[in-house]
């Protein structure tokens, strides 16, 4: 159920506490709507493809997956990452592994949701991750406190193998993205990470990693030449060797250790982008801790530069897990309220709009579960307001205060849209919202518009048009303050 437009028609004063300490200026003069082109200098006429994820497509009898798809859609997604559990997938080893028609597959899932995703017009990220018992290094342990699917695959070509049947079937179905495993460098998903070596611990999934992504890249081409393949896929958090070296097999790697491990001469393995989960342990701020070891949002410049310095030089980021906690959950202790998560998705899109670099932003996910409060819908399903937010949203472009007679850029997406569209900017006065501007986006809903507040003000964005499921509706965006010195 969204949000009606009385609801969004709110006085200043709760306005200035969903803002979060936010001058919420109501002053203004009337202006005339005028239409306008939605680019400004300097602004990247594009923002980075939107995604979300959900965990419970593969999990769902078929007919809820595609429901479900059809629900990311209507919000806006532009790509749906979805986990490729090669251990659901297969099982049991199959006899003929490239072969996609093999009876060890088990692809009913996987079909229903590429084939609604196609019918929506949405894309699809397939990650491929988790080692069938098949498969596994028998040399590493079962029944740990680490998921048994964890362990590392005995050979990388099994992976590889399946990988090619993966997209021999889907490829023609229109899935052109692929990401090499999901966070190599936590042991709950790639295990052992470290190994002792002449009396000291020394990482080893970094090798792990290389021959599983050199496979795995190999055949995906060998099907799909043009297919964009991500590797790293790195988790935010890890020990940062030498100063905290670990103690065991099963502690974390850093992302940068991550990324020198794999950049050693010999290694190197091939891919087309790089992902990485910018998850926060903070709310957003703009300070930058040179010598942290968890690499999230707000210190992504650095792990660009880390990348810089390897020979994955250059590549463009596909972030594809990001996310704010609304309930407190035993894996993820950081949470923080509704109105908040909606304030700080609409400022993780001011940070990633201007970054040429970054290709991609992936919010995990769509719904909460037991484990894990993320999701733009609450448990019962029903949208928080960070789900309006996902669907539009319009931010200053940078959070300082502009001078008096200064101007500001908001830049902003309407998602929905999947062709050049209008978009009507507004301007609180008072009790009352005035139209500032009608401004045409670029073919992916993209705007950027500049404004002269005299004062501090509230800005938000609306727009009337065709969801990518047939309904028409109408959206309104979070409101914004741009504050004046």
């Amino acid at each position: 159920m969204r949000r009606s437009r009385t609801q969004v028609l709110i006085t200043c004063g709760a306005l200035a506490v969903l803002a979060a300490g936010a001058l919420a200026g109501c002053g203004g003069v009337a202006a005339q709507p005028s239409a306008v082109k939605g680019t400004v200098a300097g602004v990247p006429a594009t923002s980075p493809l939107a995604g979300i994820q959900d965990d419970r497509l593969y999990q769902v009898p078929a007919r809820d997956a595609g429901s479900r798809v059809q629900t990311m859609a209507r919000m806006g997604a532009s790509i749906i990452r979805v986990d490729v559990r090669w251990d659901v997938v297969a099982t049991k080893r199959p006899k003929n592994p490239k072969d996609q028609n093999d009876p060890a597959y088990a692809w009913a899932a996987y079909d229903t949701i590429v084939d609604t995703a196609a019918r929506r017009g949405v894309r699809v990220l397939m990650t491929v991750w988790g080692t069938p018992d098949w498969a596994a290094d028998p040399s590493v342990k079962k029944g740990t406190r680490f998921p048994d699917n964890s362990r590392r695959p005995l050979k990388a070509g099994d992976y590889g193998n399946f990988a090619y049947a993966l997209a021999t079937r889907y490829a023609p179905r229109g899935v052109r993205d692929w990401e090499i495993w999901n966070e190599p460098n936590i042991p709950l998903f790639l295990r052992p990470q470290f190994q002792k070596q002449g009396g000291k611990w020394v990482n080893i999934s970094t090798g792990t990693y290389t021959l599983l992504a050199r496979s795995f890249y190999a055949n995906v081409k060998q099907v799909d030449k043009g297919s964009r393949v991500a590797g790293i896929v790195t988790s935010p958090a890890g020990d940062q060797c030498p100063s905290s070296c670990p103690r065991n097999a099963n502690a974390r790697t850093s992302p940068s250790d991550f990324l020198k491990g794999v950049n050693v001469p010999g290694r190197r393995p091939p891919m087309d982008t790089v992902s990485h989960h910018p998850y926060p342990i903070t709310t957003p701020r703009d300070t930058n801790f040179p010598g942290s070891s968890y690499i999230d949002l707000y210190n992504i410049t650095r792990f660009q530069q880390e990348v810089d310095r390897t020979y994955l030089r250059g590549k463009r980021l596909w972030l594809t897990e990001f996310g704010f906690a609304t309930v407190k959950v035993s894996e993820y202790s950081m949470f923080v309220s509704e109105a908040e998560q909606a304030q700080y998705l609409q400022d993780a899109y001011r940070r990633v709009r201007p970054n040429k670099r970054i290709g991609m932003f992936v919010w995990y996910f769509l719904q909460d579960n037991d484990q894990w409060g993320s999701g733009l819908l609450r448990q019962d399903g029903k949208p928080k307001p960070a789900a309006e937010v996902f669907s539009l949203l319009m931010s200053p472009l940078s959070p300082r205060p502009v001078a008096k007679g200064g101007t500001a850029t908001l830049v902003g997406q309407v998602r929905p849209a999947r062709q050049s569209t209008e978009v009507t900017v507004q301007r609180r006065d008072g009790d009352t919202w005035t139209d500032v501007a009608v401004v045409t986006t670029g073919k992916d809903g993209s705007f950027a518009l500049s404004v002269k507040p005299a004062a501090p003000t509230l800005y938000r964005a609306t727009w009337t048009g065709d969801l990518p499921s047939g309904p028409k509706s109408t959206k309104t965006s979070w409101p914004v303050t741009v504050r004046v010195k």
